[in-house]
């Protein structure tokens, strides 16, 4: 038997067969060039036709949009246009999303956009204008050949306040503490706290206010104090909440900000969180690295538990609030940022309850664990 790896086999047979019959295992190839040359964004009939035609609210629809444009920034790489993608080219989609050094998406999450893209695939089989065949849907043969279900079963760790405690305390980096504390304190995605600008929060302290004007510069942090802005996707690009939402900063947290911005380099950068070398905005990478650095090998990927990273202080805090405290879950949510909508194209009720910060602000202040920091 031929040493080649098995997928490689699997498709010079799949080739083969093709060819044995007169077909071909990339049908759409041949219609590219026209659709180069009439030069019309191919999702734009399905979002009209089919998007916009429904009661769907703006989160749902900016989401699809976010997935499309995902797909193109996917698509041009690969070379290939939109709308004519082969099933290999939806398998390194698919590896894209899931890479922990590019998307890190929850394979959940995939799923999701996968089925945004085939909604638009199968309008385009549907439609008489184009000329995508019955018989061949790249997005579901891709999804036959790429395992999306949840591996190995690890759970994270059930890490006590007063653990958390101890490991923040062990944690003597000033920039290194308040990034790992922030997750911890506010649950945020590493894109989002990658993305966080000076502008974004407000402050009650005299001292580091004249020292960064631009603090609480933000429009909608107005009249506000101790708070922090979280911008949705399409403000700051790699933010994955489809809505803006406020989150509070206790006193701890402020302390902490306050002592790592006296020492942070003031080189002009809008970014909260630079990088030690470059003096840069760090990415959701380095701010994911922070915690591997620090944290690991105590708190590493073990044979019975998922490691802790970045990703584990969102998980930590949704346990507090929805577990620990039994907070209404559409609170939760509206800490989270999550999407009122998880890919399902029915209004659930969740379209009509509406969260806002001043629903969760004295809860938070009240009841947010405490770090020792």
């Amino acid at each position: 038997m031929s040493d080649a790896p098995i997928a490689e086999r699997e498709s010079s047979s799949t080739e083969k067969i093709a060819e044995a019959f007169g077909k071909t295992t990339d049908p759409l190839a041949e219609f590219e060039s026209k659709f180069e040359e009439i030069d019309v964004d191919p999702f734009v009939p399905f979002i009209e036709n089919v998007l916009l035609s429904k009661d769907l609210n703006s989160t749902t629809r900016r989401n699809y949009r976010s997935v499309y444009a995902e797909w193109r920034e996917h698509m041009e790489r690969e070379d290939r246009h939109p709308a004519c993608p082969s099933d290999q080219h939806v398998v390194r989609f698919i590896e894209w999303q899931l890479s922990p050094d590019s998307k890190d998406n929850h394979p959940r999450t995939v799923k999701g956009k996968l089925r945004k893209l085939n909604r638009a695939y199968r309008f385009w089989q549907d439609s008489a204008g184009f000329p995508h065949p019955q018989d061949y849907n790249p997005f579901t043969l891709a999804r036959d050949k790429v395992n999306l279900e949840v591996p190995d079963g690890k759970k994270h760790r059930r890490i006590p306040v007063e653990e958390l405690q101890e490991m923040v305390r062990g944690v003597t980096h000033l920039r290194s503490r308040a990034i790992i504390c922030l997750q911890f304190k506010l649950g945020l995605r590493a894109s989002e706290v990658s993305n966080i600008k000076l502008s974004d929060i407000a402050m009650g302290n005299s001292e580091i206010q004249s020292h960064y004007p631009e603090l609480s510069s933000e429009d909608r942090l107005a009249d506000r104090e101790n708070v922090i802005y979280v911008p949705p996707g399409d403000e700051r690009p790699r933010n994955k909440s489809g809505r803006a939402r406020m989150l509070p900063l206790d006193g701890e947290m402020r302390r902490l900000l306050v002592r790592y911005l006296l020492v942070r380099p003031d080189n002009g950068s809008p970014w909260l969180f630079l990088s030690e070398t470059s003096h840069s905005k760090m990415d959701h990478k380095a701010i994911n690295t922070v915690w591997k650095k620090e944290l690991h090998p105590e708190y590493a990927e073990t044979e019975e538990y998922k490691p802790v990273t970045s990703h584990f202080g969102r998980h930590r805090f949704s346990t507090w609030w929805r577990v620990e405290q039994d907070v209404n879950r559409e609170l939760v949510k509206y800490m989270r940022g999550d999407s009122v909508e998880k890919g399902s194209m029915e209004e659930p009720i969740d379209s009509y309850l509406h969260t806002y910060y001043e629903d969760i602000e004295d809860l938070y202040r009240e009841n947010i664990y405490r770090l020792g920091i």
